[in-house]
């Protein structure tokens, strides 16, 4: 008999060779891209698993983070930056997505910063991919909200307290606008509040109540801050 390959032989070697020749997905490189506003000085994975480090006893899962240093190589105040971070596994499959955002950040200065996923297993995530998806100058947003709070007094009002920081180089005015809603998401009443005269780099506290109308609760309340045109 010859000792050359049969037909189903010979098949079956081609098969194996094409398995053998197909590579196995890579894990793509970890990416982080600024714009023209904002640089990225360095960035990385931190491999330590904090769940299991001995300085963490309570058993406490903590996600996992890149960390990236940046630096506002512009001459204008960022006031806001907003990034995307895309978190993959070995094979390069998307594992999470997520926004950041960083506030206030002077020209040519750099901070560094920690952007986290909701995935909290280590071996999971292999790599990432970070990018600057918006920024905002104070020449834009000159007004930022720095805190609130809310109370019920004793008169049933609903008192809203909060601070507002002035980031821009000029005097300006402001409106803090809240609108409440009942815990049905149903909107039961907006307030606006004007602030006049911030001063630059500065900050101002406002105070503003709210009577519903009988028969309402307040569930739930946002607050916004805008600019007063005219």
């Amino acid at each position: 008999m010859s000792d050359a390959e049969t037909p189903t032989e010979a098949a079956l070697s081609k098969e194996q060779a094409v398995e053998e020749a197909k590579e196995s997905p890579k894990t793509p490189a970890p990416t982080a891209t600024g714009n023209e506003k904002i640089k990225i000085l360095k960035h990385s994975l931190p491999e330590t698993d904090m769940s299991r480090d001995e300085e963490y006893t309570s058993g406490e899962e903590y996600p996992i983070s890149v960390e990236l240093a940046i630096r506002n190589v512009s001459d204008s105040t960022i006031a806001t930056t907003v990034f995307e971070a895309v978190f993959y596994d070995e094979e390069g499959n998307i594992v999470d997505t997520v926004k950041h955002r960083e506030i206030c950040l002077q020209p040519n200065t750099s901070r560094a910063i920690r952007i986290s996923s909701s995935e909290t297993e280590y071996d999971k995530v292999k790599s990432y991919d970070v990018r600057v998806v918006r920024t905002t100058t104070a020449d834009v947003e000159k007004v930022q909200l720095r805190r609130h709070e809310i109370r019920t007094t004793e008169t049933g009002e609903e008192e809203i307290r909060g601070i507002v920081k002035n980031i821009s180089e000029v005097k300006t005015d402001t409106a803090v606008v809240v609108t409440f809603y009942d815990p049905k998401k149903e909107n039961i009443g907006t307030k606006v509040l004007v602030l006049r005269d911030i001063e630059p780099n500065t900050i101002r506290q406002f105070d503003l109540k709210f009577k519903p109308q009988e028969g309402d609760r307040v569930g739930t309340y946002s607050l916004n801050v805008g600019e007063i045109v005219g």
